[in-house]
This record gives C-alpha cells, structure tokens and sequence, in this order.
C-alpha cells in the first residue's frame, strides 16, 4: 500500500478521528466510536470499511458487537507515518 493512498483515506476528518481514537483505545466497537464522534452508525460504518478495504483495520466479534483495531502489521510497517500523524 502507498503512503498516499494512507494520506489520502485519512483526509476525510472524521476518518482522521476514527484513526486517532483507535491509536487512543486500542479497541472500540462501533456503537463506542459514534458516541465518542456524535456520528450515525451507517456512516461510521462506512469509513470503517474503508479502513478495512485497506487492511489498516482488523476486526473480531465479541457477543452483539464488532471490535476494531489498528492493525499491528500495519503499524510496524508505517512508524514514521504514524509518527508524523501523531505530531
């Protein structure tokens, strides 16, 4: 995956906060991160998925809900991408 095609996906704000807040908790359930950014669950759905679509998010079931986090193999592999973001 390009580093642009990263920069890209994140330039939707709220995508930019979905990745901020899982490198916050680790690990959020949808319904978690529509109460944290005030979004519906359709939308927050669907940068979810294109987080997903990239493999930059894993995803496991856990009763009723789906947790997501950031994939490890796509952090390690992008450390000064992820520096630069967290400036």
């Amino acid at each position: 995956m390009e580093k642009y095609e990263i920069i890209k996906l994140l330039s939707d704000s709220n995508r930019y906060k979905i990745f901020n807040i899982l490198m916050d908790y680790d690990e959020l359930a949808v319904s978690e991160i529509e109460s944290l950014l005030g979004l519906k669950q359709a939308n927050t759905s669907k940068h979810l998925r294109k987080f997903k679509d990239m493999d930059i998010l894993e995803s496991r079931r856990e009763k009723n809900m789906i947790k997501y986090k950031i994939r490890n193999q796509f952090l390690n592999e992008n450390t000064d991408l992820i520096k630069y973001l967290m400036m």
